[in-house]
């Protein structure tokens, strides 16, 4: 991912978005084969195939957590919280990218009111110039 954001030359939110895609992706893959590999011989366990252990990695990382697949063993559980702390952090992520895209395009928007605003005043100005020399040009004065 490193490799492929500095190649791409891109705008920094988008490449933070590649690499918090590509984060949640190798998370959910690693959080899915790690609780398989603890939990499929478990006696007590109901995560045993690499769908249920997905969908259990799925809603976990999202906070949803239905609950219909859960760690019964302690090493199971550890790596639950690992990946719940994991989901929590790259949806900070995502949520503070988001925002801040949303900051840079209205200070965008603000610096060309801003200069949309000044070009006003000039032209104000020098209307106000040009209404005077016609009225010096007439001989009389204009108010």
């Amino acid at each position: 991912l490193l490799l492929v954001g500095q190649r791409a030359r891109m705008a920094s939110q988008i490449r933070l978005t590649t690499y918090v895609g590509g984060a949640v992706v190798g998370l959910l893959m690693f959080g899915s084969l790690a609780v398989l590999s603890v939990e499929r011989d478990s006696p007590d366990g109901n995560i045993r195939t690499l769908g249920d252990a997905v969908w259990w990695s799925f809603t976990t990382m999202t906070t949803v957590g239905y609950g219909d697949h859960a760690p019964t063993t302690g090493l199971g559980r550890m790596l639950a919280v690992g990946l719940m702390l994991s989901g929590i952090a790259l949806l900070g992520v995502v949520t503070a990218n988001i925002a801040a895209w949303f900051i840079a395009r209205f200070d965008k928007d603000d610096v060309e009111e801003r200069r949309q605003t000044e070009a006003i005043r000039e032209l104000t100005e020098e209307v106000r110039a040009l209404r005077d020399e016609l009225a010096a040009l007439k001989g009389t004065s204009a108010k």
